[in-house]
């Protein structure tokens, strides 16, 4: 951790090399109490609102839009010169026209019917290791969920899962335009092959799209994929290492998940409020406006800090506590507003289930010391988090 991150200042506060402390929550907290809405000169220069109900006002704001024209600069999240992703760098009617027809594919009852799949890729990554007594659960298994669910659900080969996860997660990490002309390339690819031989996949079945009254383009399915894939990739895997991670550090909450399983879901939301996987979205200013009492420019760069407002006293009580019996349904790990995550209920699915496939399995699992490796990112970034743990039997799908 670097020298201003001892002791933060708004002025120095880099929210990438934050992503990478082990209490990024406490560093906001800090920031916040000198000023809710701050000014850093990192990046270009951006502001960053901090509180609860700021963050909602802005996220729901007409005046900030997340079109990358407008939006900030490196880390913001990246470049769209290559391939512009549509939803996520548009607002209004064209943005509805991209997020209606996906939303059918990640409803709650489509991400519940999912979970027999979900739960039988966790156990056969489970059986790779479990007979050795130690493994890396974020390369291991985390990694490979969505890694294996993204692969079906877009019907991407199954023998380049990891190349192109790892070209996702070096893209948000890094935003590296290398790794953003690879995936835009494999996307280029896949159309083709889609295009020529359509099957009963979401992307198959995005060719049929149609936005502002027109057949979807070439260029805006191309970005639909990509932000499929990143989406379903990086900030699922790097939630679940972290949830492992605070388990395993609570003796006390990891005796409660295994004797009520049950109540697991409930649970996954307080850790998620906590972690905050994807700590913040930004937005460029297109006219005047205040927010949190701060006047705003057009030309602006906003980001909303979800992490900070997920730890805001104003609205959860004991906020840096975790309180497993807690009401959390209004948390913002996921946003909120138009651009509230699409992939919502099937990231809950999914976490809830690494949860109880882990504790169900590996009941004893332990932190090997030193094992835990952070690292920048947009989101919050986990490398490795290695364990040991009483070896065990493969399962019967194994």
């Amino acid at each position: 951790m670097s020298d201003h991150l001892n002791k933060p200042i708004w002025e120095k506060y880099d929210h990438l090399e934050m992503a990478a402390t082990a209490d990024p929550a406490s560093i906001l907290t800090e920031l916040r109490a000198q000023c809710p809405v701050g000014r850093s000169e990192q990046h270009g220069g951006f502001y960053v609102i901090t509180r609860y109900a700021d963050c909602i006002a802005a996220a729901k704001s007409p005046c900030l839009t997340s079109s990358p024209d407008r939006g900030p600069g490196p880390g913001f999240p990246f470049s769209f010169e290559v391939l512009r992703m549509g939803m996520i760098t548009d607002d209004g009617e064209r943005h509805r026209d991209f997020r209606l027809p996906l939303a059918k594919f990640f409803s709650l009852k489509q991400a519940a019917g999912l979970e027999p799949k979900i739960r039988q890729i966790c156990d056969l990554a489970i059986d790779s290791f479990i007979e050795r007594g130690e493994a890396d659960l974020v390369t291991q298994f985390t990694n490979e969920l969505p890694a294996v669910l993204i692969s079906e659900l877009l019907d991407l080969p199954f023998e380049r899962r990891h190349e192109i996860q790892g070209w996702a997660s070096q893209m948000v990490a890094t935003a590296d335009p290398e790794f953003m002309h690879k995936l835009a390339g494999y996307t280029e690819e896949l159309y083709e092959l889609r295009r020529r031989k359509p099957g009963q996949d979401i992307a198959s079945q995005m060719l049929n799209f149609a936005i502002q009254g027109r057949p979807i383009t070439k260029d805006e399915w191309r970005g639909l994929v990509l932000l499929l894939i990143l989406g379903g990739l990086d900030t699922t895997a790097n939630g679940g290492g972290f949830m492992l991670q605070m388990i395993a550090q609570q003796d006390t909450l990891r005796s409660y998940l295994i004797e009520h399983p049950d109540r697991t879901e409930q649970v996954v939301k307080e850790l998620l409020r906590l972690i905050s996987p994807v700590p913040q979205h930004s937005r460029g200013v297109i006219e005047d406006v205040e927010v949190g009492g701060q006047k705003f420019k057009k030309g602006d760069v906003v980001q909303l800090s979800w992490l900070a407002a997920n730890h805001d006293p104003e609205a959860f009580e004991n906020p840096d506590t975790l309180d497993p019996q807690r009401k959390v349904d209004h948390h913002l790990a996921f946003g909120t507003g138009p651009h509230r995550c699409l992939g919502a209920s099937l990231a809950l699915v999914e976490m809830k289930v690494m949860a109880q496939q882990i504790l169900s399995r590996l009941p004893d699992y332990r932190l090997v010391e030193g094992g835990v490796e952070l690292f920048p990112s947009l989101n919050r970034g986990m490398k490795h988090l290695r364990v040991t743990f009483t070896p065990g039997i493969r399962s019967v799908t194994g």
